[in-house]
């Protein structure tokens, strides 16, 4: 490992100082054009950049202590780290939005305030409670949620399925 990116590691902050000074650059280049390829136009990227940095650093540097040289260079390894930290930046801010099937069938039926009614929450399993709360009023990825609970990508993409199932067939129900 670089001696430099050892000495980061174990907190020098000079050379955490010169770390930032030499991989910046590069890191603002990425987080720029993965906005561009995702967006199509090039947003504010002072956040996915300090994301990038404190992705880094997180847990007494546990991901910049997985860099392997022998995989990969640091230049490429940090590119792909900011673009993976840059597409979870835009998930969490993406906007919450309504399948056109559901709008087109009809508007969901309002209580008094003009507010949306509460959801039948009791119809499903605690797992999938909690795995709804996770991912929509936690804001979590699929892959934050899975490391959560100790469990597969795809068994939470499954539960979130078997819920909305559960729920929209409750909710369609004459």
């Amino acid at each position: 490992m670089d001696v430099d990116l050892q000495a980061c590691i174990d907190g020098d902050k000079r050379a955490w100082d010169l770390f930032v000074e030499r991989w910046s650059g590069l890191i603002v280049a990425a987080v720029r054009r993965t906005i561009r390829t995702r967006v199509g136009e090039t947003a504010e990227i002072d956040d996915p950049v300090q994301d990038v940095f404190v992705r880094l650093v997180k847990d007494d540097y546990r991901l910049l202590r997985t860099y392997d040289p022998q995989r990969a260079s640091l230049s490429t390894w940090l590119t792909l780290v900011a673009r993976s930290t840059t597409i979870d930046h835009l998930r969490r801010k993406r906007l919450d939005t309504v399948p056109l099937e559901v709008d087109a069938i009809a508007p969901p039926p309002e209580s008094r305030e003009g507010a949306p009614p509460a959801l039948p929450l009791h119809l499903l399993t605690s797992r999938q409670r909690l795995v709804l709360k996770m991912l929509f009023d936690e804001g979590l990825t699929v892959p934050e949620a899975a490391r959560t609970l100790g469990v597969d990508d795809q068994t939470i993409r499954s539960t979130k399925h078997k819920a909305i199932s559960r729920l929209r067939e409750h909710l369609s129900a004459p």
